[in-house]
């Protein structure tokens, strides 16, 4: 990301990317000042930040988002375990390294309701019900959507109605995304008993998002209806 100029870069594994960081609100800034949006140099854009992105990046230059959503306890959980030894990422924290799952749901640092801030764009403060409608809006308007638990069908979905190459390229994106513990960023950690205070902490502070989850559900139920109406899938 310190070129000034946008070009193309080849990682190890043969994965090609463009030499902008869209995770970061001071990458997407500069991603908007070289121009990436209007490159058309990359086909898809992977950020959190996505009232930012909408803001800088899509301006003139329209998308159509689409994500594959899990249940947010789960999510957190298996965030949490991820940034113990992800010293890579930006929200690493060395604190985590010799946390339980229990000390960090007691923390400052546990999320709540991340989904919905950032489909509000309000990361911080209280939330209501009205936010939880703006975040569901969204959705219904915007993003394909895609599941966790359905991942081999959400493959094909966004393989076919966004047209990402052949049958060749639909079974490569089956065998990294689809298959079990598949996914650079895959990672193995014990699972959290459902019937644990610690569960259920973190449905307390995550009680929007599992509202958003369950309307991602339905979504996906009636997107695939629809794709099927089309011949899509």
């Amino acid at each position: 990301d310190d070129d000034q100029q946008l070009r193309i870069v080849t990682s190890e594994d043969g994965r090609k990317y463009v030499n902008v960081d869209i995770t970061t609100p001071e990458g997407i800034l500069r991603a908007s000042q070289r121009g990436f949006a209007s490159s058309s140099l990359a086909d898809v854009a992977f950020t959190p930040l996505l009232t930012e992105s909408a803001e800088f990046l899509l301006r003139e230059n329209s998308g159509r988002m689409f994500a594959v959503f899990r249940h947010p306890v789960e999510r957190v959980v298996s965030i949490f375990h991820y940034l113990q030894t992800a010293t890579w990422e930006p929200t690493y924290n060395p604190e985590y390294a010799t946390w339980t799952i229990d000390d960090y749901v007691g923390s400052p640092y546990c999320e709540s309701n991340w989904m919905v801030r950032s489909l509000t764009g309000k990361m911080t403060g209280p939330l209501s019900g009205d936010d939880l409608g703006i975040a569901k809006e969204a959705l219904r308007r915007k993003c394909l959507v895609g599941l966790m638990e359905g991942m081999d069908e959400s493959v094909l979905r966004f393989h076919s109605f966004f047209g990402f190459g052949d049958e060749a390229a639909l079974g490569c994106a089956r065998e990294h995304f689809s298959r079990k513990g598949s996914g650079a960023n895959s990672n193995g950690h014990p699972a959290l008993d459902q019937a644990s205070d610690t569960w259920a902490e973190l449905a307390r502070k995550n009680g929007l998002d599992i509202l958003l989850y369950e309307y991602a559900q339905q979504l996906f139920k009636e997107q695939g209806e629809w794709l099927k109406k089309e011949r899509m899938i």
